[in-house]
C-alpha cells in the first residue's frame, strides 16, 4: 500500500507537506481551509465512526460545527461524557482562558500504515482493502498530527489524526500562493483519538508548533 511510496518519498516532499499544513493551521477562514482538501477528501473516525464524510464540503461543515463547540466526543468510549473537553481554538476566540492551539507533525512510521477495520471505514462505503489500494495507486503520503491547546485554564480537546496527502490537478481558482497546476492536497483524515489530553501530546524530538 502507501508504505512503498512513503519510504521512497523525498525529504522535499515531506517539507512541502509540512509547510502546507502550517499554512492550513494559520488560515482562519474555514471555507478557505477547505481549499487545502481534495474535493473528494475522505474522513474516518476511529472513536466515532459516524463522524465520517466523503467530501471536502462535509469536512468543512464539521469544522464549522467544531467552531461552535459541536464535536462528537460524547460518542467516544475514550471520553467521560460528564466532562466533555472543548475543541482547541474554537470557542470564545480571543478569550485568554482558552490558550493557544498548537500541534506536532511527523511522517508516519511503517507500523502506522493502517486504516483501522471495516467497521470504521463502512460509513465512507469503503473497506480497509479499498483504502490500501487507493493509497498505493495514488501514491499517498501519510503524516501524524497531534492537536491540543496550551496555556488555557479550561479543559480542551486533544486530537490525534493521521492525515494523508496526494498530488493532484488543482483548478486555477483553488491554487494556494505560488502553486502550479499540480499540488499536494489532503485526501484522507483518519481521526485516531478525540478526548482529553492524556500525556502523549508531545513526542520525543518533535517541535510544538
Amino acid at each position: 500500500m502507501a508504505k512503498k511510496e512513503h519510504n521512497a518519498c523525498s525529504v522535499d516532499a515531506i517539507a512541502d507537506i509540512k509547510k502546507l499544513y502550517h499554512a492550513y493551521r494559520h488560515t482562519s477562514d474555514i471555507d478557505r481551509k477547505g481549499l487545502f482538501f481534495s474535493p473528494t477528501c475522505l474522513q474516518i473516525c476511529r472513536p466515532t465512526p459516524s463522524y465520517a464524510t466523503t467530501t471536502r464540503g462535509g469536512i468543512v461543515q464539521f469544522l464549522k460545527d467544531a467552531q461552535e463547540g459541536i464535536v462528537p466526543v460524547h460518542n467516544s468510549p475514550s471520553v467521560d461524557a460528564a466532562s466533555t473537553p472543548k475543541a482547541p481554538n474554537t470557542l470564545a476566540k480571543g478569550n485568554e482562558l482558552e490558550g493557544k492551539g498548537v500541534y506536532t507533525i511527523r511522517a508516519l512510521q511503517p507500523s502506522e500504515y493502517k486504516f483501522g477495520n471495516d467497521e470504521i471505514t463502512a460509513p465512507i462505503n469503503l473497506t480497509v482493502k479499498n483504502l490500501e489500494q487507493k493509497a498505493e495507486e495514488e501514491n499517498w503520503i501519510g503524516m501524524r498530527v497531534n492537536l491540543w491547546t496550551e496555556g488555557g485554564a479550561q479543559d480542551t480537546l486533544f486530537v490525534k489524526v493521521q492525515y494523508w496527502w496526494r498530488r493532484e490537478v488543482i483548478p486555477e481558482d483553488e491554487r494556494l500562493e505560488d502553486e502550479g497546476e499540480i499540488g499536494w492536497r489532503q485526501c484522507l483524515h483518519d481521526i485516531m483519538y478525540l478526548g482529553p489530553k492524556d500525556g502523549t501530546e508531545v513526542e520525543v524530538g518533535l517541535e510544538v508548533l
